[in-house]
């Protein structure tokens, strides 16, 4: 009998393991790939700036932290331009993270099928994201975060081994485990400080789990030291640089305008489109969001009751659970309403149920239930995954023997951010008029690939101009300001993006002069950048000749439709008319 089951046991991990191999086989190719999306770019383009000389947050302008873009300064001199060679760090970073996540519930004896199963799924979550979430800062940070919670794991064990043996663990050794944890935490908080909040967690976590007040202030002194360290070696890099003060105007002036904004971004039609995007993976958060809260109970009133250490399994599943928390809660409360900023969330979250289920099958308590609902959502997750479609299996041989180029990268996007074809042509026109450096300024964050194809520098150091606008609405005079100084010849617009739908912004109108859409406004005089007039076209894309005075913003940075600039112009010429009429009333009083 003891035969039998070995033998299932080795077959079971041998068909999870062809399952994980042809997941990568005929993913992998497919996600290096795609195309990277536009903040991945922007921060490129940051990287380049600092390289050539240039200094971070005075020449280009940026509200986060600058982690990121050393991260890029780092690894671009090693790896080249390509597209390719970026997406491929990035899935040795996001392994990584599988790595670290399949075991850690395997010192409890999970076996090798259920560590498998759940690198399976983490994988399968990953590749079912569109590019927007690929390379992003929220899942670069999740690896260094994992190793400082393996690390602090580690700790607890090591006080807590000392205390169950009678044996004195040295205040040195308790101390540089934390400081190389501080430094870990702080890695990952200079590149996006949100992390705080789930370090913060497990770090009290740890401090139920202790229990010794002495060593814990040995502990939280070395990891306070290593997370001033790091942060004390980037304000000096930053000082050295001309970036501090600039950073500093940035966080204290800027950013809370940002952060505030978030508020607009959570409504309900977004949240939908995000829901859908997501599908059926958000799912997962309402089974673990549970488990979670219910561990956690469950280690309080364990521990109440026996008033002794908890047990290996508990104690790993409680750090694992309040990190999925506070990285939930801090990603929902915090953040914008953006794709890139939820994956960690997700990926925890099957960590979380992968942990439970792979304790549960362990003392063969796993109910039918259980099995039924996981069951029916692979055939969700596998009915929804897009590299099953078979126009993206199509091109699974063209992804493995050729590097990405402009129609690859189109076929291979998920989410359609850019029309590729229509970008080239602007570029082609744009490299025909010889442009030069601040001479092409790129009104949509959409178009921000144009800069490095072109290799040319931004006419203002707002790169992401359309972003700031609508998300810092009080800065607006230093925006017009930075236009009205700039050189530029040439401005890029993307009607897509720009607030008209697909069908109107490529639309074509009757007029053969006439280069825009039935819907633009051409009676719209005076107003940046719409009235500047358009010398060439590709779809949705217009590029329009500098022309001085460049007048004023209008509205919310949304270009108004012919309606909407009609309606504006009678409500100013009644207005017009009121005020000559007040004023007339107003001398004919005086008269009399």
């Amino acid at each position: 009998m003891a035969d039998q089951s070995v033998k299932q046991f080795t077959l079971s991990a041998w068909i999870a393991a062809f399952v994980l191999i042809a997941l990568l086989t005929l993913c992998v190719p497919m996600f290096i790939r795609m195309p990277l999306a536009t903040d991945v770019v922007f921060y490129d383009l940051q990287a380049e700036t600092v390289r050539n000389g240039g200094t971070l947050y005075k020449d280009v302008f940026e509200t986060n932290m600058p982690g990121i873009m050393w991260l890029h300064m780092l690894i671009r001199p090693i790896i080249g331009k390509s597209s390719d060679a970026l997406r491929l760090v990035d899935l040795v970073n996001f392994s990584g993270s599988v790595l670290l996540l399949m075991f850690w519930n395997r010192r409890n004896q999970i076996s090798v099928t259920g560590m498998l199963w759940i690198g399976i799924t983490l994988f399968a979550f990953y590749f079912s994201l569109t590019e927007w979430c690929h390379f992003q800062r929220d899942t670069i940070i999740l690896f260094p975060a994992l190793t400082a919670l393996w690390l602090r794991r580690r700790q607890i064990d090591r006080i807590l081994k000392s205390q169950q043996t009678d044996s004195e663990i040295s205040k040195s050794t308790v101390w540089r485990w934390a400081f190389l944890e501080g430094l870990c935490w702080a890695t990952a908080f200079w590149i996006k400080p949100f992390v705080a909040v789930p370090a913060l967690c497990v770090w009290f976590g740890s401090l139920f789990l202790i229990r010794q007040p002495r060593k814990s202030l040995v502990d939280f002194s070395g990891l306070l030291l290593g997370g001033l360290v790091l942060g004390a070696a980037g304000i000096i890099w930053m000082w050295q640089t001309g970036a501090w003060l600039w950073f500093y105007d940035t966080f204290t002036d800027w950013n809370p305008e940002y952060v505030e904004s978030r508020k607009a971004g959570w409504n309900s039609l977004r949240f939908a489109q995000f829901l859908y995007r997501f599908y059926p993976w958000f799912l997962l958060h309402l089974i673990a969001v549970p488990l979670a809260l219910s561990t956690t109970w469950q280690c309080v009133k364990t521990w109440k009751q026996s008033k002794s250490p908890l047990e290996t399994v508990q104690r790993d599943s409680l750090l694992l659970s309040l990190m999925y928390l506070g990285w939930l809660f801090q990603s929902c409360a915090f953040q914008h309403l953006f794709d890139y900023v939820h994956p960690p969330s997700h990926l925890l979250a099957i960590a979380v149920i992968g942990v439970y289920v792979g304790n549960r099958v362990q003392q063969q308590t796993l109910s039918w239930g259980w099995k039924t609902g996981m069951a029916c959502f692979a055939v969700l997750a596998v009915l929804s995954f897009p590299n099953f479609k078979p126009d993206r299996i199509a091109l699974w041989q063209t992804c493995l023997t050729h590097s990405s180029d402009l129609h690859l990268k189109a076929k291979m996007a998920l989410m359609v951010q850019v029309d590729w074809e229509d970008l080239a042509a602007v570029e082609k026109f744009l490299r025909a008029q010889n442009v030069k450096d601040h001479e092409l300024h790129c009104y949509n964050s959409t178009l921000v690939y144009l800069y490095p194809e072109l290799a040319v520098e931004p006419a203002t150091r707002y790169v992401f101009f359309d972003s700031i606008l609508i998300f810092c609405p009080k800065h607006r005079q230093e925006l017009m300001k930075s236009i009205n100084d700039s050189p530029q010849r040439f401005i890029v617009t993307d009607l897509l993006e720009s607030g008209f739908d697909r069908q109107t912004a490529l639309a074509k109108s009757e007029d053969a002069k006439q280069l825009t859409p039935p819907a633009y406004p051409v009676s719209l005089e005076g107003a940046y950048p719409w009235s500047q007039p358009v010398v060439f076209r590709a779809g949705r894309y217009l590029v329009h000749q500098a022309q001085r005075p460049f007048g004023r913003f209008t509205g919310s940075g949304y270009i108004p439709t012919e309606e909407q600039v009609q309606t504006l112009a009678r409500r100013q010429q009644q207005q017009k008319e009121k005020q000559q009429k007040e004023k007339s009333e107003s001398a004919s009083v005086s008269d009399k």
